[in-house]
């Protein structure tokens, strides 16, 4: 991860990156291992297509403890990864207006995320509320920027825009089933499983960015 440059030493931005998103990713698996195991003893009737992650988070004690602080601790791990990220794309032929975007819209779904991990439902609901437009559409748009920024890149591994699109799918279909639960039309229980698969597909996506971009070798494209 360190070179030596001019007698100086520099950092490897691709080895921050595989080192600091593994890191990431091990901690958010950890986390919600964490929590739900400490949500358990009282909720037997755990089940992924009928308890959200909100309400492991939301639920007093150690679940809501361990879920939100481990949450906030990852918010600034998330976004250092975004950054890593974007100077890898950088150094591999992105230019300046994507990194800029990416870095100011990573920086939105970030705050999107403590707002709504700092400030649970039962304790204030409008801020809650507020966050969660910022966390996914955030998502959203960042991932959009990223996987048509990938795409583009003729060294990168498709596999790595392909994972950002499914990011893209599965994070709006949950929006979008949210939505249609507030209106009525869908049940309480449709979108939970979707909600999972956010996170499942999050942490993927981090671990194959972090290891396979930070592996990309080739030389970079010109814009």
């Amino acid at each position: 991860m360190l070179a030596k440059k001019n007698d100086l030493t520099v950092i490897s931005i691709p080895g921050a990156l595989k080192l600091i998103g593994i890191i990431t990713g091990t901690w958010g698996i950890l986390v919600v291992l964490t929590a739900t195991l400490a949500y358990l003893p009282e909720h037997p009737d755990f089940s992924l297509f009928t308890t959200y992650l909100s309400d492991i988070g939301d639920t007093a004690g150690w679940p809501q403890i361990l879920f939100n602080s481990g949450t906030l601790i990852a918010a600034p791990m998330r976004y250092l990864v975004i950054v890593l990220i974007v100077l890898r794309l950088t150094q591999l032929g992105a230019g300046p207006a994507f990194a800029v975007s990416a870095l100011i819209i990573g920086f939105v779904s970030s705050s999107g995320t403590v707002l709504m991990t700092a400030t649970p439902f039962s304790v204030s609901p409008s801020i809650h509320k507020l966050g969660i437009p910022l966390y996914f559409f955030g998502i959203v748009i960042l991932q959009t920027l990223i996987f048509i920024k990938e795409w583009s890149l003729k060294h990168i591994p498709k596999v790595l825009p392909i994972l950002s699109l499914l990011m893209v799918v599965v994070y709006f279909v949950f929006a979008t089933l949210v939505m249609l639960n507030a209106k009525g039309v869908v049940s309480r229980s449709t979108p939970v499983i979707w909600e999972w698969l956010c996170f499942f597909t999050s942490i993927v996506w981090v671990f194959a960015q972090s290891i396979l971009l930070a592996n990309v070798c080739s030389a970079p494209d010109q814009e």
